[in-house]
């Protein structure tokens, strides 16, 4: 499946001064497949290793008492018998975290050996990151995250529906038989998600949506019991029950903020009582964003750029890395959502859904905003500094009563809502239809 990630690796390679590339990502976004299909595209040879899988076996490579390139180099030539050519072969280390020292290196290949293109991958690389010495301006890095709608449709063959999004321009009108299949085509994305072998799954059952389906569901399950086999792997025993319950704990939160019964995410009684306050959640909420698994939503009052110079550290909420893994832990069944019946749910679901596809096309600072007595979902800074407030309706009632209270007060030059309706203007606010933020994004 092609991802966008890869037209950043290809700039990267084409780079005079290029320095050691590093793919972070929550596990099962596809950085391994994406890594090696891009290497063998584009070099003559690849030389991969895992270093967790073999870390017996490259552990003493990396903590000797020398990380001199050249050494490691012939170290792993030697145990490969596979010579490597620094000039025009690519060499891949995957799982970085296995290996912290093997982190450290990369400041001294990007010194003492530029020519070699070195890539690099890691699935917890932001929490191992806490207690490892990081090569900072030695390394270039990017964030891999779930696959976004349109890579969706490009990855399971609906190449006319991406097309259109694709070569969408805002004066186009859409004619209901573009925007009812690609209404329906989202629906099917909120059941999979984006994760490459949830999709892949879907891909391959799609003849009949029932067992297509009841193949992701199952899928999704197995991977939510990988994630929190990951928690006591990296984290120990106690704090994995910590982190596992506060990651559990999201949907109901979520709901809860949706329903209005609280802004923010409640720290009490999460873990157990006794765990009241955000210093009680602190390390598991930071743990589980650091490795990709939850974004942090920070809540603000006053806006202001930059935005984040606004937020409250203990004021935001936790949304789910992914709509399909989301739908899984809620146990929402994709009948339910082909039938646009979310239940309680209905309201941040598709926020959820937004939130995940801003993420992905780049927007790094974002917030939720609340006045005394309205909400807009989002709000996202230019890179020119403007704020643009964004507002997300789930259902047939699009009337924005929270963004028209904002731009009374703040008075944005445009402020943008996201509906099941079609493409639409006014003087300031842009409506897109759901399946449209990369529309958005452009």
């Amino acid at each position: 499946m092609k991802r966008d990630i890869i037209e950043q690796m290809s700039t990267w390679q084409n780079r005079e001064d290029r320095k050691p590339f590093i793919l972070q990502g929550a596990r099962q976004v596809g950085k391994t497949y994406i890594l090696k299909k891009y290497a063998k595209d584009n070099f003559p040879n690849v030389h991969y290793y895992d270093l967790e899988k073999y870390r017996d076996e490259l552990l003493p490579i990396f903590e000797g008492s020398s990380i001199d390139p050249i050494e490691i180099i012939k170290k792993l030539e030697f145990i490969s018998n596979i010579e490597i050519n620094i000039d025009n072969d690519v060499v891949i280390f995957d799982e970085l975290q296995a290996i912290p020292r093997a982190i450290t290196s990369l400041k001294y290949f990007y010194e003492d050996m530029p020519k070699l293109a070195l890539m690099a991958a890691g699935s917890n690389l932001g929490v191992v990151l806490s207690d490892t010495p990081f090569p900072v301006g030695k390394v270039e890095c990017r964030i891999m995250y779930p696959m976004t709608f349109l890579e969706f449709l490009q990855g399971t063959g609906e190449i006319a529906a991406y097309k259109f999004i694709k070569d969408f321009k805002n004066d186009n009108r859409i004619d209901d038989i573009y925007h009812t299949k690609l209404l329906n085509l989202l629906k099917i994305f909120f059941v999979t998600g984006g994760l490459p072998e949830v999709v892949d799954v879907y891909r391959k059952n799609s003849d009949s949506l029932i067992t297509a389906f009841r193949e992701v569901r199952d899928r999704q399950e197995q991977l939510i019991m990988h994630y929190e086999r990951d928690f006591s792997k990296y984290s120990g025993i106690t704090n994995a029950r910590h982190i596992e319950r506060v990651f559990r704990s999201i949907p109901t939160q979520l709901s809860a903020s949706s329903d209005k019964t609280s802004s923010k995410f409640r720290f009490k009684d999460v873990i157990s009582k006794g765990f009241r306050s955000y210093e009680d959640l602190a390390d598991p909420i930071d743990w589980l964003a650091k490795a990709g698994l939850v974004i942090r939503l920070p809540i603000i009052e006053h806006p202001a750029v930059p935005l984040k110079q606004a937020v409250d550290e203990n004021r935001f909420k936790l949304m789910m890395f992914d709509i399909g893994i989301l739908g899984a832990m809620v146990k929402l069944s994709p009948q339910a959502i082909l039938n646009h019946d979310y239940g309680s749910y209905k309201g941040y679901f598709v926020e959820n859904f937004i939130l995940c596809e801003l993420v992905a096309y780049g927007h790094d600072s974002i917030v939720n905003w609340q006045g005394r007595t309205s909400e807009v979902e989002f709000l996202t800074e230019t890179r020119e500094g403007k704020i643009i407030p964004i507002e997300v309706k789930a259902g047939i009632n699009t009337k924005a009563k929270s963004l028209a209270a904002y731009i009374e007060k703040y008075s944005p030059e445009t402020a943008v809502k996201f509906t099941p309706k079609k493409y639409g203007k006014t003087e300031i606010i842009e409506t897109y239809p759901l399946y449209m933020a990369a529309v958005f994004n452009r």
